[in-house]
């Protein structure tokens, strides 16, 4: 009995000597397998690639490898979008990880044309796939790949765009103005406020400019979008006078929150004033009136000189005859 338990112990101790003698590396069955791909960017949601007015592209992503191993690895990188993307994108063909070590790897963003970056509408997505591959000559060891999806921000930019008629505003009447919205951004937007500004021509109005608000703006010359055209009635009051006015017409919008505008000059021609046509009639009546006047005047004065003359022949009439 003694002796059975003496061989259990040192088979026990004979076994525990052998397990202590394998090298650790080759303790795992899956030691081949032991580095791993991913994201060191959070990639739970689409990546942004940052856009500007100039729709100039730029933006970085960062993936990591992690070696467990206990030597060195080498990777193969391709990379690839599922579907068109407005910028363009590189990064490492290849990559060395060492031993037991975590390196991390840059792809970046660039841009391209800005009429095709217009045409990419942010609502869409494009997913990036990475694929890393180990190839030990030329077999491939061992190959593993991440996913992201990748897009691009709604960049908004709406503005009016005036055509002036051919014909002339006058004071007391009004004209029509063709307006266009214009959408330079890349999703659609719409009018939150319109307005209109009059410098130095306190007499002008823009009945109905505030109609303008809750337009939607499709995307101008991209993307399919629908041009927005409108007519706005600027009328001028009979008192104003003729001047060179300065208007100011502001749309603000509901996407951004900006107000962005255009400013043109127009002149203005007053009522002109008809001359009296029976100015020089009245002239004349006076001139005779004052002729009449005055033949009125030097009429009674020769007829009292007459009578006084009679008056002195009568006078000297009855002297004589008291003479005699």
């Amino acid at each position: 009995m003694k002796q059975t338990k003496l061989v259990l112990l040192l088979t026990f101790l004979l076994g525990f000597s052998v397990l202590g003698s394998i090298p650790a590396h080759a303790q795992s069955p899956i030691d081949g397998q032991s580095w791993s791909l991913g994201w060191a960017t959070d990639m739970d949601s689409a990546f942004i690639v940052d856009l500007d007015l100039d729709w100039d592209a730029e933006g970085e992503i960062l993936a990591y490898v992690e070696n467990n191993r206990m030597a060195q690895l080498e990777l193969d990188l391709t990379y690839a979008f599922d579907s068109w993307v407005p910028f363009s994108f590189s990064g490492p063909d290849s990559f060395t990880v060492g031993a037991n070590a975590n390196e991390t790897f840059t792809i970046s963003f660039s841009s391209i044309d800005d009429e095709d970056t217009r045409e990419y509408n942010p609502d869409n997505t494009s997913t990036l796939t990475i694929t890393a591959e180990e190839k030990v000559g030329d077999t491939s060891a061992s190959t593993q790949e991440i996913e992201g999806d990748v897009s691009v921000p709604r960049v908004f930019d709406l503005r009016p765009e005036v055509t002036m008629p051919e014909e002339t505003l006058h004071a007391g009447s009004w004209i029509e103005i063709s307006t266009q919205l214009l959408n330079n951004g890349n999703a659609r937007d719409a009018v939150k406020e319109a307005t209109v500004q009059f410098r130095s021509c306190p007499h002008l109005s823009m009945p109905g400019i505030q109609d303008l608000a809750n337009t939607l703006v499709e995307t101008t010359d991209a993307q399919g979008g629908k041009d927005v055209f409108t007519n706005l009635r600027l009328e001028a009051s009979e008192s104003q006078p003729n001047r060179i006015c300065e208007i100011t017409l502001s749309l603000t919008s509901e996407g951004d929150d900006a107000s962005r505008s255009v400013t043109f000059e127009l002149e203005v021609q007053a009522v002109e004033v008809a001359e009296n046509p029976s100015s020089p009639t009245n002239t004349d009546d006076g001139d005779d009136s004052s002729s009449l006047s005055q033949e009125s005047n030097t009429l009674p004065w020769v007829g009292g000189i007459e009578l006084l003359a009679l008056l002195g022949i009568a006078s000297l009439h009855r002297t004589l005859q008291k003479s005699l």
